[in-house]
């Protein structure tokens, strides 16, 4: 399209005596296809599934499975709660907790293990509402560093640097195959939140805000999904119709 334009342009300043372009048959049906939204199942994980991973992450942290990142279960479950993303939790400092809040303001790429002091996809920091599992979680991580000995800047980490990236990136495909569940990756628990909050009736530009988006339309079309299994839906859809 923009070639046919471009050159029906330099058509009418003289350039060319005709537009090439103006044989060409495009199937824009073809060409412009939209993808189809993946299945519910394979997006997020259903509530009997995100307690299953709890139950394991809980488990993980009391039997200190991984002496070195013994809070890497609590971060797991901290991004259930949050619905933030493996490089910001593993960014996150004590300073950023604000009351109920925690503020977002940096993360660590993966790559160069450098932590920076921006987000993906954002301008600036964005606050995200603790519940009390939440405020659970960080308590747990903070008894267990007063049990060790340890003062620190990060959260979920016994050093002075940021817990590991992989550390909480092998987690989930070790859980879901404990549990004998399609494999799912942290990002999905990044949609199961936003998921649970439209289940909850949490207004859209509210779940964006907290996610770090720019626009709804992200939300809405990658990150809203039904968590209800096929009886669940069946149940509401009899109670929704009911005379």
């Amino acid at each position: 399209m923009i070639a046919r334009q471009v050159l029906d342009y330099a058509v009418m300043l003289g350039l060319i005596p005709v537009n090439p372009f103006s044989q060409v048959k495009i199937d824009g049906k073809r060409m412009f296809r939209k993808e189809a939204k993946k299945p519910s199942e394979t997006q997020v994980f259903s509530r009997n599934e995100q307690s299953g991973m709890e139950d394991l992450a809980w488990k993980d942290f009391e039997e200190k499975k991984h002496p070195k990142n013994q809070l890497v279960g609590l971060a797991m479950l901290f991004q259930f709660q949050t619905g933030i993303r493996i490089g910001e939790v593993c960014a996150l400092k004590h300073e950023d907790i604000r009351g109920d809040k925690i503020v977002v303001r940096r993360m660590l790429r993966a790559a160069t293990r450098e932590v920076i002091d921006d987000t993906k996809g954002t301008f600036g920091e964005r606050e995200v509402i603790l519940t009390d599992k939440a405020l659970e979680i960080i308590a747990a991580a903070d008894a267990r560093k007063k049990e060790l000995g340890i003062k620190n800047e990060y959260l979920f980490s016994l050093t002075e640097d940021p817990l590991s990236y992989d550390a909480i990136k092998k987690l989930y495909p070790s859980f879901c195959q404990k549990l004998g569940i399609i494999s799912k990756s942290s990002h999905k628990s990044r949609k199961t939140y936003a998921s649970a909050l439209v289940d909850g009736n949490i207004n859209l530009n509210t779940i964006r805000e907290f996610l770090g988006h720019m626009d709804e339309r992200t939300t809405l079309n990658n990150y809203c999904y039904d968590r209800n299994t096929d009886t669940e839906r069946k149940e509401k859809v009899q109670k929704a119709l009911a005379s």
